[in-house]
């Protein structure tokens, strides 16, 4: 609770901040989304290390292996990454660029899950 508490007190400001200069400088109020989402990315960086360790306890305890639980850690963490800068370009008015960040991300997700794509293609290719 206390974690969306800072959430709101940061958003509501500075999004009325940013539209309220939007129309004399479209820049700025684009950097004062950035930096809004900088510090509640920052603010969440406690909550989702409470929340990775629980994960690596439940995956312990499933036997999911560590490198599984690893890669899907990283794909969400570029998801998010590539949706936070796909939005900051669209809020920008840079459309391309916001297509050129989800594309990048659904990469980077992709090859972050390489390892687990060969080791099942590995099995596959056994089990034939």
């Amino acid at each position: 609770m206390e974690l969306l508490c800072k959430i709101v007190a940061i958003s509501i400001p500075a999004a009325l901040l940013a539209s309220a200069i939007k129309k004399d400088s479209p820049a700025m109020a684009s950097l004062i989304a950035l930096a809004a989402a900088a510090v509640m990315i920052y603010s969440c960086v406690s909550a989702m290390a409470e929340v990775t360790g629980f994960l690596r306890e439940v995956a312990e305890a499933a036997g999911v292996s560590s490198a599984v639980l690893g890669v899907l850690l990283k794909a969400v963490g570029i998801a998010v990454l590539s949706r936070l800068g796909a939005d900051l370009c669209r809020d920008a008015g840079l459309t391309s660029a916001a297509d050129a960040a989800e594309l990048a991300g659904s990469a980077g997700a992709l090859y972050a899950a390489l390892p687990i794509m060969r080791a099942v293609f590995r099995i596959i290719g056994e089990l034939m």
